[in-house]
């Protein structure tokens, strides 16, 4: 189903500008869903993968089905948008990578134009025996946007199945962020990695809540969590793993710097509750150098815009 509207090439163009090729949107190759607001305005599926969206009061549903075997050799676009200034999204999916299938998704959240607009995205992802599956979630707000962003998503996992996550918001205004990720790694080795990326600025709230349970034979996982803080902003890092099962492993990294008058805050927790199970952490907090923004700003930066150079290496 293609599409034409002024809507969906607005968004499209902007998700253009954040990994994707504007010719992947309408490819016969490659599967996509464009949504804004509470309107499918186009999708296409490939074999091997099928979806179906319906329109809800104020978002959508989807689903999303990967077959057993299937290798989907193509990047899957998912764009979820609002171009107005106030309003309400949810956003509501459900995906299955079947067994030994593999695919990767990179998800647009596009709110150029938010000013006063909640989105909330409440998803269930479940890979079957030998899955795998990385998801790529990046976001664009605007520069003055109070958007509140509630995603929340529980993972399972089979024996051997992998799952990559991957969090990026580092473009325009955080707002009010609340990322809450469960996972739930009941299969024998089974693999889990985490990683989020925030810039928060002027008053921007941050909380990133991790919870990663090791319940299979060998399971491990990695959360890793980078988030810089400027002005008034504040965050808050919760990232925790419980080694439940013989053989597993896992790591917990989270580093925080904090400019101006912001404030953070990390609690990495590792819990054991096998004795043949191993978790270890480690958190960091600081600012950034002072002589590397004053040699940014020896070339002609300013200090805001030496800072955010120095940023997007670390959030890179």
């Amino acid at each position: 189903m293609a599409a034409t509207t002024d809507e969906y090439k607005a968004l499209v163009d902007i998700a253009s500008q954040t990994g994707s090729e504007r010719n992947a949107f309408g490819a016969a190759d490659t599967a996509y869903v464009v949504v804004h607001a509470n309107q499918v305005l186009g999708q296409g599926e490939v074999p091997g993968l099928t979806i179906e969206a319906r329109e809800t009061e104020d978002g959508i549903e989807a689903y999303i089905d990967v077959a057993d075997g299937a290798q989907i050799e193509k990047q899957v676009h998912l764009c979820f948008g609002h171009l107005g200034k106030d309003g309400r999204q949810v956003i509501t999916s459900h995906i299955r990578i079947g067994r030994n299938a593999s695919a990767g998704f990179l998800s647009h959240c596009i709110f150029p134009n938010a000013v006063k607009l909640v989105h909330e995205m409440e998803g269930d992802i479940t890979l079957a025996e030998g899955a795998r599956f990385a998801y790529n979630e990046v976001h664009v707000h605007g520069k003055e946007g109070e958007i509140e962003v509630r995603p929340k998503t529980r993972v399972t996992l089979g024996d051997g199945a992998l799952y990559s996550g991957d969090f990026s918001l580092v473009e325009g205004r955080v707002g009010d962020l609340e990322i809450d990720m469960d996972v739930d790694a009941f299969g024998a080795k089974s693999r889990v990695e985490l990683t989020s990326k925030v810039y928060g600025k002027k008053d921007d709230s941050c909380l990133v809540r991790d919870v990663i349970q090791l319940r299979g034979p060998g399971s491990s996982a990695l959360i890793k969590a980078r988030t810089v803080l400027r002005d008034e902003s504040s965050g808050k890092f919760l990232g925790m793993i419980d080694g439940a099962a013989p053989g597993a492993r896992g790591h917990v990294d989270c580093t925080e710097v904090v400019q101006g008058q912001a404030q953070a805050e990390a609690s990495p927790v590792v819990k054991v509750t096998h004795p043949e199970a191993e978790v270890t952490h480690e958190a960091a907090i600081g600012r950034i150098a002072d002589d590397k923004i004053e040699g940014l700003m020896a070339k002609g930066l300013d200090e805001e815009e030496a800072v955010d150079v120095i940023v997007s290496g670390l959030l890179r």
